[in-house]
């Protein structure tokens, strides 16, 4: 596999002359993860430390300055090309998807990733429905999952929780089409949680909402729905104040999250990742498969629900 980690690490959201959809080789997706970028604009509400998005004045030359309403045709017509490139055979006979394994030749996802938030733009809902009734209806497809990678914010309100719940297989397995089966598989939301106390979310997420407000509105929407937690784990090696997450960070998260445990929420699994691609800063590394596997060990000594390490 080590031949792959040039993939591995390649997220880009480009592909042909794609606006919208672009296709990734995603390691713990395990294959291609077709992603649809509701953000060409970059937006987003979070400003993460580690985010490899380039929102420098030279990594916005070419990126709308505003939000530019989603052509939901232009969108799902991507999604078909691709999709027929596929399944054709001809999107492997090309660099760099060519250098595959017959293993990983296979559409792990769809996935709602990309340059930003995508819960958070105006033409989520619509879109959402689109993308699940082409999954539904189109041989062959209907047993991939549909991922929302998401910070979560705009699930903390109620009409897209509803959303979600009345659209996505979140509960039950996705139906088998064909020669295929879904195995039991379901869609899913990656809900990331990146910090349990305020400093920590203040330095890691810098986002606008205040600690206290998200950490309750987290609370309620995973009392709500099912999701599997994500966590980026780093090194912040900044000289006046290095950060590593052994210690008071590792000690928060897993009181927090035995505390939504405790209190019903559906994490389904928790999955702990670090720095894989090229982060905006020097300052941001990523740590080892051993501390990694270290930091899930002493999570599993009170966190009831399953977890997964990505190195």
């Amino acid at each position: 596999m080590e031949t792959l980690a040039p993939l591995w690490k390649s997220h880009e959201r480009s592909y042909g002359k794609n606006r919208y959809v672009y296709p990734v080789l995603s390691r713990r997706a395990g294959g291609i993860s077709v992603g649809i970028n509701l953000n060409p604009d970059k937006g987003c509400n979070f400003d993460c430390v580690y985010c490899q998005v380039d929102r420098t004045p030279s990594g916005m030359e070419g990126a709308d300055p505003v939000h530019r309403t989603v052509e939901v045709g232009r969108l799902l017509d991507e999604l078909a090309a691709l999709l027929e490139s596929v399944h054709k055979g001809d999107f492997f006979r090309t660099g760099p998807f060519d250098a595959l394994p017959a293993e990983l030749r296979c559409i792990a996802d769809i996935a709602f990733s990309g340059d930003g938030e995508p819960t958070m733009v105006p033409e989520f809902s619509a879109i959402l429905n689109a993308v699940a009734t082409t999954r539904n209806t189109t041989p062959g497809l209907s047993h991939v999952p549909i991922r929302i990678i998401t910070n979560g914010t705009g699930l903390f309100k109620s009409r897209i929780r509803r959303l979600l719940r009345e659209t996505l297989f979140l509960n039950q397995p996705l139906p088998p089409d064909g020669k295929s089966s879904s195995g039991g598989k379901t869609d899913e939301i990656w809900f990331k949680i990146d910090a349990a106390d305020p400093g920590s979310f203040s330095r890691i997420d810098r986002s606008a909402l205040t600690f206290d407000r998200y950490r309750n509105a987290v609370s309620e929407a995973l009392r709500d729905l099912p999701v599997t937690l994500q966590t980026m784990v780093m090194d912040i090696r900044a000289p006046e104040s290095p950060f590593r997450p052994e210690g008071a960070w590792a000690e928060a998260m897993r009181d927090w999250v035995t505390t939504l445990l405790r209190e019903g929420s559906d994490i389904r699994e928790w999955h702990l990742y670090t720095v894989a691609r090229k982060p905006p800063t020097p300052e941001i590394v990523a740590i080892s498969a051993e501390r990694l596997r270290h930091l899930a060990d002493f999570f599993r000594e009170s966190v009831s629900c399953p977890i997964a390490v990505f190195p």
